[in-house]
């Protein structure tokens, strides 16, 4: 297996031929570690670390971007994008990324507040009346709720929404019956899911669930735009993002990944296809809870986007305040109605505006903001350090093995 490690050696050659492609990143200014403050045994050891998950065949391949100061710092990838044709993963490879969807559509929609189409503490029923006699299901009893679903609490998950795994049987069921995703557009999709009683009275509670998926439409209701035609003008082209779509243009199929999944007794064994999915057919769904597709690179260029406070090369996405406001915890008034921890991940003490707080405890919240994708993509902001990193894998179930606690320890032991 070839590995491709970006070195001060190559990076000029490099950079003239990927300007045009990756914008910023792969430009003279790329830096080896040690020139802004980063240990580059650390990230060795990553990278063997991870290196060796592939050879085992634990993983078909794995792409790490870091960036740090405004420089790429750190870019390795290694393995397959097609094991069973041993294609290699290469530098333009594009990946589903699901659940990172969330925090571009939820910046998407801060630019709309931006722009005074909506207070944060309005009632989404002012946009979308399906909403508006909401019930809550709890100990197998329908109740009317007695507050409404605001929009900040479908941007910090308190809207009473999961993903109909989530509590008990005859909640499941309402979320069976109501089969969302059989929907061909967003507004049939919304008209649905506001037939399925929520889990919780809204604001009262964290549940991850569909929350972004209805901010995706409430985006099309403000603008007047598809989400697509939206994020589009108004976030992919400003941030040169050029390989993230909903729906992957024929030219660029040949560069999408084989999605994998892991069986204990047979290992990796293909779960989707590169040529033959929902991101190569046409779509009208625009999922803005998870349909995107992207690169390690365009990734990197939203999340240093949001590391210089909203802005990248010559392109304002969101003013420095939203940004902030957006890194902000939005949990406190939730807190206030539950005696036990919340049900965010481990090593998530918090929720802002559409973007994950790490952090032990509710007390020692870090300046490290993020959120991942459900076939193990994942990304932090650490705004402490002034870096981000992405990780590209395509494998569920991928929690067996722990790679998002292992990046984030080789990162952080990379700091000096």
């Amino acid at each position: 297996m070839n590995k491709t490690h970006i070195t001060p050696v190559v990076f000029i050659i490099l950079s003239i031929w990927n300007y045009s492609v990756y914008g910023q990143f792969y430009v003279v200014d790329l830096m080896a570690p040690g020139e802004v403050g980063l240990s580059k045994d650390s990230l060795d050891k990553m990278d063997l670390y991870f290196h060796n998950l592939v050879d085992e065949k634990r993983l078909a391949g794995i792409q790490i971007g870091i960036i740090r100061d405004k420089k790429l710092v750190h870019y390795d990838t290694y393995g397959y994008k097609n094991i069973e044709k041993h294609i290699e993963l290469e530098d333009k490879s594009i990946f589903r990324i699901f659940s990172m969807t969330k925090p571009i559509v939820s910046v998407a929609l801060m630019q709309l507040y931006e722009a005074g189409k909506f207070k944060l503490d309005d009632p989404l029923h002012l946009y979308i009346p399906a909403f508006g006699n909401m019930q809550v299901y709890q100990d197998s009893v329908l109740s009317p709720a007695k507050n409404p679903i605001l929009i900040i609490d479908l941007l910090r998950h308190t809207s009473g929404y999961n993903y109909g795994s989530s509590g008990d049987v005859e909640l499941r069921e309402y979320y069976r019956a109501a089969n969302v995703f059989s929907s061909v557009t967003s507004e049939e999709f919304v008209k649905k899911l506001s037939t399925v009683p929520l889990q919780f009275e809204p604001g009262s509670d964290w549940q991850y669930g569909l929350s972004t998926n209805i901010c995706g439409y409430l985006i099309e209701v403000l603008s007047g735009h598809s989400l697509d035609q939206y994020l589009s003008k108004f976030i992919l082209e400003p941030l040169q993002m050029n390989d993230t779509h909903f729906h992957l243009p024929e030219d660029k199929v040949s560069r999408f990944t084989v999605g994998y999944r892991w069986n204990e007794d047979g290992g990796l064994f293909v779960s989707e296809r590169a040529d033959s999915n929902r991101y190569v057919n046409e779509v009208s769904l625009y999922n803005g809870g998870g349909g995107l597709v992207s690169t390690t690179m365009d990734y990197l260029n939203f999340c240093q986007m949001m590391l210089n406070k909203g802005t990248l090369n010559d392109a304002r996405i969101l003013e420095a305040e939203t940004v902030e406001l957006m890194f902000t915890d939005h949990l406190q008034s939730t807190r206030d109605h539950q005696e036990e921890r919340l049900r965010l991940p481990m090593g998530e003490a918090s929720f802002g505006l559409g973007f994950a707080i790490r952090g032990e405890r509710v007390d020692a919240l870090e300046k490290v903001y993020g959120w991942g994708g459900a076939v193990g993509t994942y990304f932090k902001i650490d705004v402490e350090h002034n870096l981000a990193y992405v990780m590209m894998i395509q494998l569920s179930p991928h929690r067996h093995l722990g790679l998002r606690s292992r990046i984030q320890e080789f990162v952080d032991s990379s700091v000096k």
